[in-house]
């Protein structure tokens, strides 16, 4: 039959054995920011120990000889420092939602003295090894409390307690469930706290602690879900207005007014420029359907579609050179084609006489590389336009990259000098 510290035991190891197949499911799960994951993962890690060891110390007081005597002594410290270490890393923690463009100077302070007040509970826990302020164990290798034990207790309350000035004053920041689920974490060990100072013998504080933390994993992943369901949404509307910008009207007009004169004047030609057209269209239109990364062959075609149909408009004031030794990777599409759109409206079009676009990739150190080059107009980085669409052009495949395969687009030009543009993606990326 279960005694009601066989029952306590019990209750301690299976939050430790849960804390850990948290920390496993949160390692699993590659949609949560990095900086969020990471902290998330060190809580649930601290807290599976912190009750192992909490069990470990109930388990083995009154255990006989030296082997018992260590027992407790490392599980009872471990438990103290480790409640300590567990208020450092929710402060930081929640910070990271709280603050997530930028911590306010005024708050600053208060989240410094949360690290301070964990900092100086962990080195009071240690000096108490020495002259037992907090807790000594007898000669029988039991656990008593001694007389300041209520400040290893206060401590950590007092850092809730900015923790929860701190969440109050900025709760704008955060969603409902995750406000409700900070403050939880929280409110109930500082509840237990208050009980376990008048009452000894169970571990209200460590039980609640990993009540709270099964609330906050949950909210943490419904709350990761809205997000990435928002990205999804913003990735679909960057889709559309890449889409909108992309099929200008006056491209469309001048290319059909285009065609209507070749019509009579070369017929042959009208007829592969229509077809070069209908394939331009086609790739535009498609995009909005998918979000999937797209071979890069598939988008070198669709820039070629691109470049015939204005070279057949503008003649030799277009001329374009190819150096490619890399194919094998994957890119989001319409990532190459507005690039090369910009060099010839704002390149080489821009020149009188005209100019040429080079497009070369290789690859290198595990990261294939697109460069589109011109000897065109150029344009002073560091000059604001007011041409949105060029901006936009540019920020829209910006993001693409960043989110959707990790690669990076740089710019460098001089007036006069013409523009190169170098985009990179990582090898992770290459068709296997």
């Amino acid at each position: 039959m279960f005694n009601r510290q066989s029952i306590h035991i019990a209750m301690l190891l299976w939050g430790s054995i849960f804390g850990v197949i948290a920390t496993v499911c949160m390692l699993m799960s590659r949609s949560f920011d990095r900086k969020k994951r990471i902290l998330m993962m060190s809580i649930q890690v601290t807290t599976a120990f912190l009750l192992l060891m909490d069990a470990v110390a109930w388990a083995t007081r009154g255990y006989p000889g030296i082997k018992g005597y260590y027992f407790v002594v490392v599980s009872n410290f471990c438990v103290f420092v480790l409640s300590d270490l567990i208020l450092a890393l929710y402060n930081a923690y929640m910070n990271t939602y709280l603050f997530e463009k930028g911590i306010p100077k005024e708050a600053k302070f208060r989240i410094y003295m949360v690290f301070v007040l964990a900092t100086a509970g962990i080195v009071m826990n240690i000096i108490s090894q020495f002259n037992h302020m907090y807790y000594y164990i007898d000669a029988n290798n039991y656990y008593h409390r001694n007389s300041l034990h209520f400040l290893a207790m206060i401590i950590p309350m007092a850092g809730m307690l900015i923790d929860v000035s701190l969440l109050v004053q900025y709760r704008k920041n955060i969603s409902w469930q995750m406000m409700i689920a900070f403050l939880l974490y929280m409110a109930l060990p500082m509840i237990m706290t208050i009980v376990q100072i008048f009452y000894y013998g169970i571990s209200f504080v460590n039980i609640s602690i990993s009540i709270s933390m099964i609330f906050m994993l949950i909210v943490s992943f419904i709350e990761q879900s809205r997000k990435l369901a928002m990205k999804q949404k913003e990735a679909a509307d960057l889709r559309i207005s890449l889409m909108m910008s992309q099929i200008a009207p006056h491209f469309i007009y001048n290319t059909l007014a285009a065609i209507r004169q070749m019509c009579v004047a070369d017929p042959q030609s009208a007829q592969e420029m229509i077809g070069e057209f209908s394939s331009y269209l086609r790739m535009n239109l498609e995009t909005i359907d998918t979000n999937e990364l797209i071979a890069f062959e598939k988008e070198l075609e669709h820039t070629r579609n691109y470049l015939s149909i204005e070279q057949r408009r503008f003649g030799d004031r277009v001329k374009v050179k190819y150096d490619i030794h890399d194919t094998e990777f994957l890119l989001p599409a319409l990532t190459l084609q507005p690039i090369v759109e910009n060099a010839v409206k704002y390149g080489v079009c821009k020149k009188s006489g005209g100019g040429t676009i080079k497009i070369a990739t290789y690859c290198e150190e595990n990261i294939d590389y697109i460069v589109v080059s011109d000897d065109g107009a150029g344009f002073d980085i560091n000059e604001k336009k007011n041409d949105g669409k060029v901006h936009v052009g540019i920020k829209n495949v910006q993001t693409r990259l960043e989110e959707q395969c990790h690669g990076k687009l740089t710019i460098s030009s001089r007036p006069g000098d013409g523009t190169v543009v170098v985009i990179s993606i990582p090898k992770e990326n290459s068709i296997i």
